[in-house]
């Protein structure tokens, strides 16, 4: 009669967990040599899977968050959150209880002072938040289309920003951001002929210009005033 004989402890892969054929000296999953090491379990993978898998799924629900908010009229990330950028960390601003106007300001000035701190990255990541909001607040006047041309500066859409300061100029041909946007953008692009003829007009309509004291001057006087210098000096 037959006896029947226990099965040799199956074997895995140390590196892997893959399990081993009996006579394998070499794991054909990964490639490692076997040299008689202690074998594991498969659970090991799982483990490492799990050690990998948390960030990245930390990671792609941040990115689902914000295309949801998004998508349903909100800005993306709010409420005081923490976003990670390399390195660094940076505080996104609560948004959650604020109107449309606050919000659309507290996201350009996030934006502005990233862009001056020389994080570009950060910048870039709530540049399309910043722009959603300003493009919400209609019909855009010439202040929120100037703001949302110096965001699309900060992001790298120079076309975006040549388009807002040609809008802005067609409805008023010297106003004085329109033209400091424009000649910001023709920098952009390369266009010396462009942005030193908008540099020129912004001198000539200064004086007048400052005579009508609109609202945008007052909020974007420090900008005015720079481009005016550095008008002056080309």
């Amino acid at each position: 009669m037959a006896t029947n004989t226990p099965a040799a402890n199956p074997r895995f892969c140390s590196d892997c967990g893959t399990k081993l054929k009996a006579d394998a000296r070499f794991c054909h999953n990964c490639g490692s040599s076997i040299h008689e090491r202690p074998s594991r379990a498969p659970s090991g993978s799982g483990s490492k899977a799990l050690r990998w898998g948390v960030p990245a799924l930390a990671i792609v629900a941040l990115v689902v968050l914000s295309v949801i908010q998004l998508g349903s009229g909100g800005v993306g990330v709010d409420s005081g959150e923490r976003v990670s950028f390399g390195a660094g960390v940076v505080q996104a601003p609560d948004i959650s209880s604020m109107s449309p106007e606050e919000r659309a300001d507290r996201l350009f000035n996030r934006v502005m002072r990233l862009s001056s701190e020389g994080k570009p990255d950060s910048a870039a990541f709530f540049g399309p938040m910043a722009l959603s909001a300003l493009q919400a607040l209609t019909p855009l006047n010439a202040h929120r289309r100037y703001d949302m041309g110096v965001v699309a500066l900060v992001t790298g859409d120079v076309l975006s920003a040549t388009a807002q300061g040609d809008t802005i100029l067609a409805q008023r041909p010297t106003h004085l951001l329109g033209l400091a946007l424009a000649a910001r953008a023709a920098d952009a692009r390369g266009d010396a002929a462009a942005s030193k003829n908008f540099r020129r007009r912004l001198l000539a309509a200064e004086s007048a210009e400052k005579t009508h004291a609109l609202p945008e001057y007052t909020d974007h006087d420090a900008d005015i005033r720079a481009a005016l210098e550095l008008a002056r000096k080309r």
